[in-house]
């Protein structure tokens, strides 16, 4: 992957979690988080165990950024720009 596929990808995991904040939270809180800030609002513990395994919390922006890439890699007609929250969670399914 080249470095403005990468770059675009990290663009877009911000669209999403503000969409996916958006779905969580009220009108009102939802208003006050945008793309700029929105980092502030996830949380810090990023992996979780399971037994003895490690694993990364779902919408994690590394997380949506791996869901993106195995869209992109079963759909290589897909842009980057029209992957949304949607088709992150159809592709969970």
């Amino acid at each position: 992957m080249n470095n403005a596929k990468a770059k675009l990808i990290r663009k877009q995991v911000k669209f999403i979690l503000v969409e996916w904040m958006h779905t969580l939270l009220e009108d009102k809180e939802a208003a006050k988080i945008n793309v700029s800030n929105v980092f502030n609002y996830l949380p810090e513990q990023t992996h979780y165990y399971s037994t003895t395994t490690l694993h990364l919390n779902s919408y994690h922006p590394k997380w949506i950024s791996n869901k993106i890439k195995q869209l992109l890699k079963s759909k290589p007609h897909l842009n980057i720009q029209d992957i949304n929250l949607e088709l992150i969670q159809w592709k969970m399914n």
